[in-house]
């Protein structure tokens, strides 16, 4: 098996081909002998590492706080790169009314997030929760970085993959 991997985009082709295997659906049901003994990667011929992790396996890995000095916020799990220094695949575990949800903010980079658990609203700058789309298990969001944008879970948990292009910096607008 050949994987040629360039700039971003093959980055982010690989992660939707992990999100793919790690999906639920009956297609993930179909699993290699790797990933049904739990298996984290295996070389492959151009020298680059596939990896593969089930979802169960992401879920139940310990999730820490996004912000160590906001416990009360958005809960993380890193599945692969750096959310401090570049382009990152995360979990995100959410409850409802989170500190920070609901207020309008910007991330310096874009972010694509598929929610797996629970049920979300998003909004962008002219929107409001009140007017928001509920977003359950395989809705997706694109938010492009300098958007203002909030959001909330609005059930009793939310758990979302999320692939950030860059470093996970946020601003908030209330609190530059």
């Amino acid at each position: 098996m050949k994987v040629f991997v360039t700039g971003a985009t093959g980055f982010v082709g690989s992660v939707i081909a992990c999100l793919l295997a790690c999906s639920p659906s009956p297609a993930g049901a179909q699993t290699t002998d790797a990933v049904q003994s739990g298996a984290g990667s295996a070389a492959l011929e151009s020298g680059a590492t596939m990896t593969l992790i089930p979802m169960s396996d992401a879920v139940a890995r310990e999730f820490r706080p996004l912000r160590a000095w906001l416990p009360e916020g958005p809960q993380i799990v890193v599945l692969e790169g750096d959310p401090d220094s570049g382009p990152s695949l995360t979990l995100f575990r959410f409850k409802p009314d989170y500190a920070g949800s609901g207020r309008l903010h910007i991330h310096t980079h874009d972010y694509r997030l598929w929610v797996i658990e629970g049920a979300l609203k998003h909004w962008g700058a002219d929107g409001s929760e009140d007017t928001a789309s509920i977003l359950g298990p395989g809705s997706y969001v694109h938010q492009p970085g300098e958007q203002l944008h909030a959001a909330n879970c609005v059930a009793e948990r939310c758990t979302a993959y999320v692939l950030f292009d860059g470093p996970i910096e946020t601003s908030f607008l209330d609190n530059p």
